[in-house]
């Protein structure tokens, strides 16, 4: 269909490699450019930014356009072609930079340094390769610097990445003439490019079955067949040589333009965007296009770009460009025009991209200066914002915060600030990223109706698998609820998601599932379904069990032997993983994970007990679930109160007297017009009666925790006092369960605290309710050990436990009778493994064994909880987290020492 073969390759490597010194050389050997520049003397071809020059690193990516056709002697596919060069940034706080432009590589040239060899920003970058499906192959480069032989460099790479490593030349040590002139070029005799030897191919044809069959038929292999192999990431040429001297660079020209992939492109007109940037305040968007033909006064086929038209097209080539007519599938070319386009748009037939693997895992708090308002700073964050994606730039008020990915970023931030807005902002100390996701499914309800606006939605919100980013899902039909509202529902999901309820944190690894709307023919807007989304999510997030999330660092310690145990000892003690992966007499290089927050400035720390000898290379591993006692301790730090949050409402809003009326989370189930599916899609038949009463009891446990103190009840029994008791329970209020005509749901209502004065001037005033059953809950082992007489039975073995027990059970079984009650006694079986809760009579006392992870204070706060409305509960326990539980539902205490008492007056007077 086209005339010309078109590539797009990107060089990457770690910092130092000689990147840019060997795009330098390619340029140079193909002609593109009369002379080499060096980055070190900062007038490399494409190092134009004034920043780039003066740091002597590469800070955003870079292209450069190669023109081959047949006459060159280096083009040894015999077509026309046109390879574009993109030089990525190597230092690891911009390696967001480097995937972003793999989104549109067809072939990655991946750099090795001779001396280095495979180190961690390699084996990250190799991840991220194989994870965008990029094929690649591979230049050793400084082999003039190493004393390394190639059959050992290609063993370490095998080794590091598996089979599919082959050697496809020599280091000779020739190669074009220190003039520096493009006419002095000399060709290496003998190259294994143009006639690659026998034992080479065979190598490379039994990397697979298919091609080792045509081997050994025909002698041989072609160009198509090693193509395919490359193509499909079986196969990784190796080459070797030097950038600087131009060794090995003729090679690498001609084993691309060999092997030139051939790319498919689509019919109709498609493009993704991997680069934005600004010029005089117009945005500039770096696309490749993947279909069709883009002309100038064109209109993107994409809604969003709401009938944008191109302006110009720009093809890039270093710090210069050409103006073009039109771009065709294969060119990398830069639009001007549209303005709504962001990084990772795909246009056309193109999707958008997903989450990124690299995420920074520190926030800072940018502080301007006196005299910069920032409400007239923020368009021009907007701007940052936009070319990089991954500082997640946020305004709270005049707070600005952003993520980065280290120090070396925020300083690269400072300067370009300074320079492109003669601004010079400071930073805070900065903070760990955390986010939050949900640990069991749920139903969201939201519903948004001011005067004359019309939304509701409910969501499915289930947990997904660490490091699965957020999914959306519909399961609702078009006659339902429209299309369009569908899709403004998702839309909000994927572009507003609201954040978490445990430190208003990112949320994450979460699927949601539209499983029910209602709009208005009349009233309903769009923004109307975003109200509704947001707060569906938030009301379902108030009733789910959240999980706090923290970064994790993958890790590479290299080190000396003598301090190996050390270094393990370090890593335990961080709470991280770590396994030895390789050691002699002298060093040793241990790997694993640990928390970000530990092994942060854990350099410092090597350097100093290995005197200077060790080091550590570092890579982000995604999120884990902090411990309980890390959570709580982030939690308070934070103070973060979700029913405060304005920003990320938990509750509706429904119409009332003609005006909006705002309904608490744990109420706006029974103002809903849409029936549950509550019961339908998590319960149903399948939930037992006592997982019910755990759920339910649950979640009046978290609407205390909202209507009053904020930190849970069983966190903080250890450390709580009587004052603070009195304090939570004048705080705390009462729930009723109602049922709605036509639904089976939960309704919660606010009732005033019933203290005993009010109690006291109730009884006056009405009639007396009618009596309930009585229940006495006793906390068997609690009990044993309080009563001396049971606890002598042990014999000092706590595990002689049965005669004490069975002691107990009579006792309370005469006592039963006495007192007309039904007893229910209940014993720790949580340390049981795989143990359900298992329940049994004794003399018409009701015996219960809890489940697995479940203790009798649990068990007791939960049948509290749920039957204190109907039943006359008594409970006897020391036990501090029952009391509390108990006296915020009314119900009756007795201590061990007043049930000895009460048993031993009545049983006596009883028996005389």
């Amino acid at each position: 269909m086209y005339s010309m073969k078109k590539i797009c390759i990107g060089i990457l490597a770690h910092v130092d490699a000689g990147k840019t010194t060997l795009t330098e050389s390619i340029l140079f050997l193909t002609g593109t450019i009369r002379s080499q520049g060096r980055v070190d003397n900062g007038d490399a071809y494409l190092d134009t930014e004034a920043l780039e020059k003066k740091r002597g690193v590469t800070i955003h990516s870079k292209q450069a356009v190669v023109q081959l056709d047949s006459a060159h002697d280096i083009n040894l596919s015999g077509e026309k072609c046109r390879i574009t060069i993109i030089d990525t940034p190597g230092h690891t706080d911009f390696v967001g930079e480097t995937e972003r432009a793999m989104s549109v590589m067809d072939l990655a040239v991946l750099l090795i340094s001779a001396p280095d060899g495979v180190t961690d920003s390699g084996r990250k970058l190799v991840n991220m390769l194989n994870e965008y499906k990029v094929p690649y192959i591979v230049f050793v480069n400084k082999m003039d610097m190493s004393e390394r032989r190639e059959d050992e460099i290609t063993e370490e790479l095998i080794n590091e990445f598996g089979q599919g490593f082959v050697s496809m030349n020599r280091y000779t040590g020739i190669g074009v003439s220190s003039d520096n002139s493009a006419d002095s070029k000399c060709h290496p005799k003998g190259s294994m490019i143009r006639n690659i030897p026998r034992e080479t191919l065979e190598n490379i044809a039994s990397l697979s079955e298919a091609a080792i069959e045509k081997y050994l038929e025909n002698d041989t292999i072609s160009d198509k067949d090693i193509m395919r192999l490359i193509c499909s990431g079986q196969f990784h040429p190796v080459l070797f040589g030097s950038a600087l001297k131009n060794v090995g660079t003729e090679d690498l020209v001609t084993i691309i333009s060999r092997f030139l992939p051939q790319i498919e492109y689509k019919k109709t007109v498609s493009a993704k965007v991997f680069k934005v940037t600004y010029e005089e305040g117009h945005k500039l968007s770096f696309v490749k296009v993947t279909g069709g033909r883009i002309n100038v006064r064109d209109s993107l086929p994409d809604d969003r770009l709401g009938g944008e038209k191109i302006t110009q097209i720009r093809r890039y080539s270093g710090g210069r460009y050409d103006t073009l007519e039109y771009a065709e599938a294969g060119d990398a070319v830069t639009l001007l025009g549209p303005e709504r386009t962001f990084t990772g748009m795909g246009i056309g037939e193109e999707i958008d991209d997903r989450t990124m693997i690299s995420r920074p895992v520190l926030r800072y708090r940018m502080i301007l200066p006196d005299d910069v308002p920032v409400r007239t700073f923020i368009p021009r964050l907007k701007e940052l914002a936009a070319e990089d994606p991954l500082l997640n730039i946020d305004t709270q008020g005049d707070v600005i915060s952003l993520s980065v990915m280290g120090e070396f970023q925020l300083e690269i931030l400072t300067a370009t600030i300074d320079e492109r807005f003669n601004i010079h902002p400071r930073f805070d100390r900065g903070e760990i990223i955390y986010k939050e996701t949900i640990a069991d499914p749920v139903i969201g309800f939201g519903h948004f109706e001011p005067l004359r606006h019309y939304a509701e939605v409910q969501l499915m919100i289930e947990p997904l698998p660490l490091g699965s980013g957020i999914e959306v899902a519909t399961a609702v039909s078009v006659n339902e609820l429209g299309i369009n509202w569908q899709k403004n529902i998702m839309s909000t999901i994927m572009n507003d998601l609201p954040t978490g309820v445990l430190t208003g944190s990112e949320l994450t690894d979460i699927r949601f599932t539209v499983v029910g709307g209602r709009s208005h023919v009349k009233h309903t807007e769009g923004g109307d379904f975003r109200e509704a989304t947001r707060r569906a999510i938030r009301q379902g997030l108030m009733k789910a069990g959240s999980l706090l999330l923290e970064p994790y660092y993958e890790f590479r310690i290299t080190l000396p032997a003598e301090n190996l145990g050390r270094a393990l000892n370090d890593i335990g003690v961080m709470g991280g993983t770590g396994e030895i992966a390789d050691q002699n007499e002298q060093t040793a290089s241990i790997k694993g994970e640990a928390p970000a927050r530990e092994l942060m400035n854990y350099q410092a720390t090597i350097v100093s007990y290995t005197s200077g000898q060790g080091h550590i290379d570092l890579g982000f591993a995604g999120y884990r679930p902090c411990s309980d006692e890390y959570a709580l301790s982030v939690m308070e730090n934070r103070g973060y109160d979700p029913d405060s949050d304005m920003a990320n409402p938990s509750g509706s809003v429904f119409v009332s007297h003609g005006a909006g009326e705002y309904i608490p989370w744990f109420e706006c189930e029974a103002h809903m017009h849409i029936p549950s599916r509550e019961n339908e899609l998590l319960y149903g038949e399948t939930e037992t009666e006592e997982e019910k009463l755990e759920r339910e009891a649950e979640l009046q446990r978290r609407i205390v925790e909202s209507r009053g103190d904020k930190t849970s009840l069983y966190s903080r029994l250890d450390a709580i006092g009587t004052d603070e008791i009195d304090e939570i329970l004048r705080k705390t209020t009462h729930a009723n369960a109602v049922g709605r005509k036509g639904a089976t749901k939960r309704v919660y209502h606010q009732k005033r605290v019933i203290t005993a004065e009010t109690a006291a001037l109730s009884s006056r005033t009405t009639k007396p309710p009618k009596s309930k059953p009585k229940y006495l809950l006793v906390d068997g082992y609690n009990i044993i050990y309080a009563w001396d007489e049971l606890k002598s039975l042990l014999n000092g073995d706590m595990y002689d436990m049965d005669g004490a027990k069975y002691r107990l059970l009579d006792i309370l079984s005469e006592y039963r009778v006495i007192k007309d009650t039904e007893i229910i006694v209940v014993f720790d079986a949580y340390k049981v493994k795989g143990h359900v809760t298992e329940k049994m009579d004794y003399m018409g006392v009701h015996i219960v064994y809890t489940r697995t992870a479940e203790t009798a204070d649990q068990y007791i706060a939960r049948f509290t909880l749920e039957n204190a409305r109907n039943l006359d509960i008594t409970v006897a326990t020391s036990d501090g987290l029952i009391q509390l539980i108990i006296r915020s539902e009314n119900s009756k205490l007795m201590s061990a020492r007043d049930l000895r008492e009460d048993i031993s007056g009545n049983l006596s007077l009883y028996r005389s």
